[in-house]
């Protein structure tokens, strides 16, 4: 008699934004899984999983959510969570810096700050998702985590530990949309016929899209129609992006940010599935960057074209993390800002950091935070909080 295989379990923790509207998707795909959020208020967790089961009715499923309390700072508490539910798939969408909130600065304050790139909030991301993992490891859990929390740099520098997260989601994901669509036309082909292979940190994945150039940022882009790679003097990059971020423009921001969320989606149902897909992600195995990740019933793997090596991968990676302000990951998992990154952190927000070690990462968040707040209350948003 053929073994029945079990309803996979997926743990959501956190209900914001990205956490939210990921649940709206889940339930909306039809797949059979068992969906649990975990939140540290589970009652105002209910409405907004109320609001995705709502919806998801009126398209016809009906999935049910359990909803849990967790409080990632209580890792003892989590772990023992983790041990009652026994999840397959743990999705983390927690962050104490959530990127949107400092483009609520007037233009000129913004533009200032982010003069820094996304590096600089490391510290902020890195704490949830450390104390998660520790969790997991105190629970003996073997639970797939995917971390939403800047994994280009966070999986990193927590490899050096022990406590990386097999993947991450979105950044480099949420340009694979608009180079499939470009090429498409380009190639004057149904966008489905149309698949690619792309390596590049997060700031060519945000910077692109919006600008249609890469600044010099490196990366690897292969093109394939119908199966069949394109000759790289078939298709222009640099008419390529311009698409990307002309005719094949979307919305940003919050209003866009089913895209990440839809990419997020994606890798959880890939890792359900376990039938082979083809997921780009940040964060695989602890690398920095992004990279094709290929999701197998044997686990996951960076999904190489023929001319390139995983060796090649990673230093264009490396290469490109450096235009985000970050200078490097050392292999015991210190973060180290580039100059221009520090140099504009002191400069702005008046607080000098130029390094710091993973185990470091909560007291560097709590002072970055304070000085971003008593920045934003300058800058006229009395009541800024980073997350």
């Amino acid at each position: 008699m053929a073994r029945t295989e079990h309803r996979k379990k997926i743990l959501i923790i956190g209900q914001g934004v990205l956490g939210g509207d990921v649940l709206d998707f889940l339930l909306q795909s039809g797949a059979d899984l068992e969906v649990t959020v975990g939140a540290r208020d589970p009652d105002r967790a209910l409405h907004r999983v109320n609001l995705a089961r709502y919806t998801a009715m009126n398209l016809g499923f009906s999935n049910a959510v359990d909803i849990v309390s967790i409080d990632l700072m209580n890792v003892e508490a989590t772990a023992e969570r983790l041990l009652r539910i026994k999840p397959d798939i743990v999705f983390n969408a927690t962050t104490l810096h959530s990127w949107w909130v400092i483009t609520k600065l007037p233009q000129d304050a913004f533009k200032r700050l982010d003069e820094a790139r996304g590096g600089i909030w490391t510290p902020m991301h890195q704490v949830l998702i450390r104390r998660l993992m520790k969790a997991v490891r105190l629970a003996n859990c073997d639970a797939v985590v995917v971390n939403a929390s800047y994994p280009d740099v966070v999986n990193a520098s927590l490899a050096a530990e022990g406590l990386a997260p097999a993947v991450g989601i979105g950044n480099i994901a949420n340009a694979v949309p608009g180079i499939r669509l470009a090429a498409a036309h380009m190639l004057a082909l149904p966008p489905a016929s149309i698949e690619i292979r792309f390596f590049a940190h997060h700031y060519l994945s945000y910077r692109m899209p919006s600008t249609g150039g890469t600044d010099g940022a490196p990366y690897h882009l292969s093109v394939y129609a119908n199966g069949l790679e394109v000759p790289r003097e078939e298709i222009d990059h640099a008419a390529l992006f311009s698409l990307v971020a002309g005719r094949f423009r979307r919305v940003k921001g919050l209003a866009g940010q089913s895209v990440t969320a839809s990419s997020a989606t994606a890798m959880l149902l890939a890792l359900a599935r376990r039938s082979g897909d083809v997921v780009h992600a940040p964060g695989p195995f602890g690398l920095v960057g992004g990279y094709p990740v290929r999701v197998s019933p044997d686990g996951l793997l960076v999904d190489l074209p023929a001319n390139l090596s995983l060796d090649e991968a990673i230093a264009i990676n490396r290469e490109c993390q450096r235009y985000d302000g970050i200078e490097s990951v050392d292999d015991d998992g210190t973060v180290r800002f580039t100059d221009m990154a520090a140099g504009v952190l002191n400069e702005v927000l008046g607080y000098e950091l130029h390094a710091f070690r993973p185990q470091e990462c909560e007291m560097r968040a709590e002072e970055l935070a304070a000085h971003f707040a008593q920045f934003a209350r300058a800058n006229g948003m009395p009541d800024a909080r980073a997350s």
